[in-house]
C-alpha cells in the first residue's frame, strides 16, 4: 500500500468522525434550543417581549446548530476530494478545516468565559421565576411548569416554601420520584428537600454547554491531524492537465 493510499483510508476515517460529531453537535443545539423554549413559552409575553438583551443560553443553541452543519458539509468535501483524488477539493477541505478550527477555539471560549456569568444565571433565574409567578394564575401554564419540576426532580421556583404562600399542600410534581412513583404519600420531607427549579436549571445548562465546549476542544485535536493529511494528499494529488492536440494542416475541429 502506497502512503497516499494510507493517508485517504485515514482521512475516509476521520471525515466519519467529524461527520458523526458535526451531526451530534447540530442535535445538541437543536434539543438545547427545545428544551430553552420549554422555559421560555412559561414567560409572561409582555415581561418577555421588553427584554431586548441577548443571552448566551439563546445563542449557544444556534452556535451548535451552525457549527455543526458546517462540519458535516466539510467531512463530505473531504470525502470526496480523497475519493476524486482532486487536489481542488482537498485545498477547500483544509481551508475550510482550518476555519473549522479557529471557529470550534472561539465558541469553546466564549462558553467558558460566559457560563457561570451572572448574566447567565440572571436569565435563568428570570424565566423560570416568571414562569413560575405565571403559573398561579394560568392552569396551562400550570400543568407545564409542572412537567419541569417532573423532568428535573426539583421544585418551585426557589424551593419547596414558594408553595407555602398561597397551596396548603404540595403539587405532585415535587413527589415523583425516576419511576414516575409519588414519594409525599405520607411525608413530604423528600419534595422540601429539593432544589428550586431555577438553580437545578442553571446547572444543567452549564454542564450541557461545558462538555459540548469540552468535546470541541478535543475534537480540535483530531481536526488538525485532517489538516496534515490533506496538506500530504494536496501534494500528492497531480493536477491532470485538459488540453486539445494541435490540428495538423488541413484538418478541421471535428
Amino acid at each position: 500500500m502506497s502512503k497516499e493510499d494510507m493517508y485517504k483510508g485515514v482521512l475516509y476515517i476521520l471525515n466519519i468522525v467529524y461527520a458523526v460529531f458535526g451531526l451530534a453537535s447540530a442535535a445538541t443545539g437543536i434539543w438545547f434550543f427545545v428544551q430553552l423554549s420549554e422555559f421560555v413559552s412559561l414567560r409572561n409575553t409582555n415581561h418577555y417581549l421588553l427584554d431586548y438583551r441577548v443571552y448566551w443560553p439563546q445563542v449557544a443553541p444556534w452556535l451548535f446548530i451552525l457549527l455543526g452543519l458546517f462540519i458535516m458539509f466539510v467531512a463530505f468535501c473531504g470525502w470526496c476530494g480523497a475519493n476524486r483524488e482532486s487536489r481542488g477539493l482537498v485545498g477547500v477541505y483544509g481551508s475550510f478545516l482550518v476555519l473549522i478550527i479557529l471557529l470550534q477555539a472561539i465558541a469553546a471560549v466564549l462558553v467558558f468565559v460566559f457560563v457561570d456569568g451572572e448574566d447567565t444565571d440572571r436569565f435563568i433565574k428570570d424565566t423560570v421565576y416568571d414562569g413560575y409567578y405565571n403559573s398561579q394564575q394560568n392552569p396551562d401554564v400550570f400543568k407545564a411548569f409542572g412537567r419541569i419540576e417532573r423532568k428535573l426532580k426539583c421544585c418551585g421556583a426557589n424551593d419547596a416554601r414558594d408553595y407555602r404562600s398561597w397551596r396548603n399542600d404540595l403539587p405532585l410534581t415535587c413527589c415523583f420520584d425516576s419511576y414516575y412513583r409519588a414519594t409525599c404519600d405520607f411525608t413530604d420531607k423528600e419534595a422540601n428537600e429539593r432544589l428550586g427549579c431555577a438553580k437545578v436549571a442553571s446547572v444543567y445548562a452549564k454542564i450541557i454547554s461545558s462538555s459540548v465546549a469540552g468535546v470541541s476542544l478535543v475534537m480540535i485535536l483530531v481536526e488538525i491531524i485532517g489538516c496534515v493529511l490533506a496538506w500530504k494528499l494536496f501534494g500528492a494529488f497531480e493536477e491532470v492537465e485538459h488540453y486539445l492536440p494541435e490540428k495538423k494542416e488541413g484538418e478541421t475541429e471535428c
